[in-house]
């Protein structure tokens, strides 16, 4: 639930997903969790070119808060952390397949086709669009 003025409306479910896996980082994270059980700090932090320290830090704490992942702290010198993904992160899996799948679709399209603004075009024509599919559920999100 959100507050619109004074009035509380219920969210769309797609904003509902993503206070949990919204922004540049999250669902990467993920990606890199569930391909290994186990991943540390310093690992992710490879694994995710152009992420800062302080940011990759963010971003755990949040999943972490939210239930996406588990954080093992083991007392040692030097500190050792490791993180894992949770049940309800591996509930992610289908969106991310599917976010997957749409991306290498669209990059092999876009590769064959040349795209044109039509804001740009003076000519007025119109600009070539992806056949991909679209499933009746996402026309119920604004």
């Amino acid at each position: 639930m959100r507050k619109i003025g004074s009035e509380t409306v219920r969210e769309c479910p797609c904003e509902y997903a993503f206070r949990y896996i919204g922004g540049a980082w999250k669902i990467l994270i993920v990606a890199h969790l569930v391909r290994a059980e186990i991943r540390r700090h310093a690992e992710i932090k490879r694994l995710l070119r152009g992420i800062t320290a302080k940011m990759l830090t963010q971003q755990l704490r949040e999943m972490e808060h939210d239930g996406l992942i588990e954080r093992t702290v083991y007392a040692q010198v030097p500190p050792k952390v490791e993180y894992r993904i949770t049940a309800l992160g591996e509930t992610l899996l289908p969106a991310l397949e599917a976010m997957y799948a749409w991306g290498e679709q669209t990059r092999e399209a876009a590769s064959h086709t040349k795209f044109t603004n039509t804001n740009a075009n003076a000519g007025g024509s119109k600009s070539q669009r992806h056949n991909v599919p679209v499933q009746s559920t996402a026309a119920t999100c604004p």
